[in-house]
């Protein structure tokens, strides 16, 4: 009942432009016989199975799981539609500017999510590319995971200081907890389990250097700042197994063929760009760029 309750609050009077990023899983649609059929008949004009399945976001390889309430209730969301879509046309809202941008907004973006389907599914992930990926994520990862904390400081001299006051005997948590500018400063730098392939490369570099209960001597530089470094615990890695990565490593290869394809779609077509250079991005974007990731 609780998912029910969630598919109504979610549930809205139109629907609204499909990501591109769903696209990434391309699916059939019902039966050409099964989505003709009426489902509903709104002053005169039907209402199909194929545009209700669209709407409860049903396909052919992913059946309805769905109580047949809540597709009654999707059907009486579809009528109101209707109804509120006709008396619309009747007031002739279609013939203002805003209307007409926001359907020709709409077809572009379903005919690019069409071509993005069509193009997946004429060049699928094969087995060798998948294969290939999940062997150079697990090398990434390496062959151990460390238990570490830090202290991150603004300057070098700052980290030499601390190392000083470590070889002075002073407890590493205390001086993290003082003086560290990152987030793990009142946790005493604890960063826990962590493997190599989550850090940044120097400091990486710097944990598979150091033996367990030995901290860094030499203060080490990263876009963030200065660090001293303590290695708390080691042990190997038991990486995911290849099924256990499947999913995310073909979502992974799917978004690059799909990059790739904008790109050289973007290169072969005339473009001209009119707006400032300022407020004008180039080239494909597939979402918002991954920050770089904190020691």
């Amino acid at each position: 009942m609780s998912h029910e309750k969630s598919f109504l609050r979610a549930m809205v009077l139109a629907v609204g432009l499909v990501a591109l990023a769903a696209c990434s899983h391309p699916a059939k649609m019902s039966s050409a016989e099964s989505a003709n059929r009426p489902v509903a008949i709104v002053n005169g004009h039907p209402i199909r199975q194929g545009v209700l399945d669209t709407f409860l976001g049903i396909t052919k390889n992913a059946p309805s799981q769905l109580s047949p309430m809540i597709q009654n209730l999707a059907l009486q969301r579809l009528v109101d539609i209707r109804v509120l879509a006709e008396k619309g046309r009747q007031a002739g809202l279609l013939r203002s500017p805003r209307a007409r941008d926001s359907l020709f907004l709409q077809r572009q973006v379903l005919l690019a999510n069409l071509e993005i389907r069509h193009y997946l599914k004429t060049h699928p992930i094969t087995p060798a590319q998948l294969q290939s990926a999940y062997t150079k994520t697990v090398g990434r990862m390496g062959h151990n995971e460390y238990k570490a904390r830090h202290i991150l400081v603004k300057t070098q001299a700052q980290a030499k200081a601390l190392i000083a006051d470590l070889e002075h005997g002073q407890h590493f948590s205390t001086l993290a907890k003082k003086f560290s500018e990152d987030t793990t400063a009142a946790d005493g730098g604890e960063l826990g389990w962590v493997s190599a392939s989550q850090e940044t490369p120097p400091f990486a570099a710097a944990l598979r250097k150091l033996k367990v209960g030995q901290y860094t001597h030499v203060p080490v530089k990263t876009q963030f700042g200065w660090h001293v470094i303590e290695l708390q615990g080691k042990r190997p890695i038991t990486p995911p197994s290849f099924k256990q990565m499947h999913s995310r490593l073909l979502n992974v290869l799917r978004n690059k063929e799909v990059t790739a394809f904008i790109t050289r779609l973007r290169s072969q077509a005339k473009v001209k760009i009119l707006l400032k250079p300022s407020a004008a991005p180039t080239g494909p974007t597939t979402g918002p760029a991954a920050p770089p990731a904190k020691p």
